[in-house]
């Protein structure tokens, strides 16, 4: 009977591994037995595995200092943070899903003004000793719509700098333009926390510094130019607009007043000084904000010199 392919891949493999092999060299014979062979195809296999490992494998088991390497780069270069550069450190949008509904939550908390939940959020907590600031915000911040989370490895394991970009639901404006928050997350026992105290000389650098990375500014060009589209079709946004800006003005005109003033008359004008502050800053994010599938960030050289005093 004929055989097929499989039995005669059968014999094949009958003959060379289970039966003693003869190999001629001239005159002379030498019998390989079925445990030699064995033995040696074994070593060829370890062999080959350790090369493996060395030439793609070993790369991987030091990507974590790899990339800690990176980051002391980062920060050793020099770098005009105001200015456009390459990209330093590679983005992810919306990465992890569980930050993404921390961050969610975040903000959620803030326009409900739930000050106690807040202070479970972040690693300083008097930030919310009372909500008078948030209920101050609230009125005309009512909301943070289409959350989409953009991140940059922070200095340490498990942190992130992270670029929220939102729309924003404002009392009395017709439409929703476009927000962006910089958030330094970091990783605590009880899970995400929001580092919001003064952050070290060392991990503000690095934000500035990715800040400025091309892949964030490229897509800030695009955002301003989708807010000011949005301006000028909606006259209740740019009338909320002009507010801000005669704000920023009268902001920096009060922050310089209590320079000169006692330490009594000074503590009074900047609590004044804050609160409008902090609705300046608010709007000077917005209108370089975006919520398309590009990443987005906050650059310094956007920041009236109102919101830098309030910071």
């Amino acid at each position: 009977m004929k055989k097929n392919i499989f039995d005669k891949m059968s014999d094949s493999y009958e003959r060379f591994h289970l039966k003693e092999s003869e190999i001629h060299m001239g005159s002379d014979t030498i019998s390989v037995s079925p445990k030699l062979k064995l033995a040696l195809g074994w070593s060829i296999f370890i062999l080959c595995c350790v090369f493996a490992y060395i030439f793609v494998g070993f790369p991987f088991v030091n990507a974590g200092k790899a990339k800690k390497t990176d980051k002391d780069e980062v920060l050793q270069k020099e770098i005009d943070v105001n200015e456009e550069h390459d990209t330093m450190v590679p983005y992810e949008k919306d990465a992890d899903k569980d930050l993404n509904a921390f961050i969610k939550e975040y903000f959620t908390a803030i326009t409900d003004c739930d000050n106690e939940k807040l202070k479970d959020m972040v690693t300083d907590a008097s930030e919310f000793a009372d909500n008078e600031n948030l209920k101050r915000k609230a009125e005309f911040i009512t909301e943070y719509n289409n959350i989409t989370v953009y991140t940059k490895e922070g200095l340490d394991e498990g942190s992130y700098v992270a670029f929220v970009v939102s729309n924003l639901t404002i009392a009395g404006v017709n439409s929703s333009p476009y927000d962006i928050s910089t958030l330094y997350i970091v990783m605590g026992s009880q899970g995400f926390r929001i580092q919001n105290g003064t952050l070290s000389e060392e991990i503000s650098k690095y934000i500035e510094k990715v800040k400025g990375d091309k892949d964030i500014q490229k897509v800030y060009k695009s955002v301003e130019k989708k807010n000011a589209a949005m301006k000028e079709k909606d006259a209740s946004l740019q009338e909320f607009y002009d507010i801000i800006s005669r704000r920023n003005v009268e902001t920096q005109s009060a922050a310089d007043q209590t320079t000169e003033q006692a330490e009594d008359g000074a503590a009074s004008q900047s609590d004044t000084s804050a609160e409008d502050a902090q609705l300046s800053e608010t709007a000077s994010e917005t209108e370089t904000s975006e919520a398309t599938e590009t990443p987005v960030t906050e650059t310094q050289e956007i920041q009236t010199p109102a919101e830098e005093t309030a910071q």
